[in-house]
């Protein structure tokens, strides 16, 4: 899912990421889902929310996820990983960037 080092990740490459990362979990099993939304650019990071399909779809709140965390894909290329639910993105990944700077 990284791209080749030195490249940056721009909002285009990082929905693409978004979509192979939701594709990949359908195929281990997981819900069918679809993103929801632009990626948003969270300076080093563009954030990209996702919700299952059935519910977009169909708008039934029994197939909405629940603790689905958004996406958060470094504009550098490095690994995307998921934010959590409990706090915004942007509090989370201004904690993330305090940690790298100390």
């Amino acid at each position: 899912m990284n791209t080749p080092a030195g490249d940056v990740v721009d909002a285009a490459d990082a929905r693409r990421i978004a979509l192979r990362m939701l594709s990949d979990a359908e195929q281990r099993g997981g819900t069918p889902c679809v993103l929801v939304g632009q990626p948003e650019d969270q300076g080093r990071w563009w954030v990209q929310g996702y919700q299952s399909r059935a519910f977009m779809e169909d708008g039934d709140v029994m197939q909405a996820l629940a603790g689905n965390g958004p996406f958060a894909i470094p504009e550098d290329g490095s690994a995307p990983f998921r934010l959590g639910t409990a706090e915004p993105a942007d509090v989370q990944l201004a904690r993330l960037r305090e940690r790298e700077s100390s």
